[in-house]
């Protein structure tokens, strides 16, 4: 399957914004940007993976983008003829209700980078099979997410330096 067929199929049957872009070095490749509302997300990649069962989940970049999140989910799907398809799928939700439907039992991969994207940006991912936090202590504190731009984010004075040569506020002398 072609990208222009595969994103053909996909407007079929949903409203996205989507485009096709191509990267020409260092190994020409097209790939298919999918941005679509969180409350189709779900069914999205259900049919993404009905379309190609052995589909890959890749990775997840999360990004605090001002008035709202979001998150693009990368794929890689196989075809006989064809080269792999890359695939990137995007979602967004306000910060002020920052939920997206967890993908763990669609692509089971995904439910790490869904963990780590929950405790540095505050997305929750309903229905996550395992929402213990991966990378910060137990005792970080609740409500502060690390990469977030605004006054949830972490604050200069809880970064501990561990003898780094730069300080915050400067080197002592």
């Amino acid at each position: 399957m072609t990208p222009e067929e595969f994103l053909e199929r996909i407007k079929e049957r949903f409203e996205v914004d989507a485009h096709i872009s191509e990267n020409k070095m260092p190994h020409p490749r097209k790939r298919v940007w999918i941005n679509v509302d969180r409350a189709e997300f779900k069914n999205l990649m259900k049919f993404i993976k009905e379309m190609d069962p052995k589909a890959q989940f890749s990775i997840i970049i999360g990004e605090d983008r001002g008035e709202y999140l979001s998150a693009e989910y990368h794929l890689e799907l196989f075809y006989e003829q064809q080269p792999s398809l890359s695939v990137i799928v995007a979602t967004s939700c306000p910060k002020d209700d920052p939920k997206i439907p967890s993908l763990g039992d669609v692509f089971p991969s995904s439910v790490p980078y869904e963990r780590e994207n929950r405790e540095f940006l505050g997305i929750e991912f309903e229905g996550i099979p395992d929402p213990r936090r991966l990378f910060l202590p137990d005792d970080f504190p609740e409500g502060i997410y690390p990469l977030r731009r605004d006054e949830t984010g972490i604050k200069p004075e809880m970064i501990k330096n561990a003898g780094h040569p730069y300080k915050i506020g400067g080197a002592k002398k």
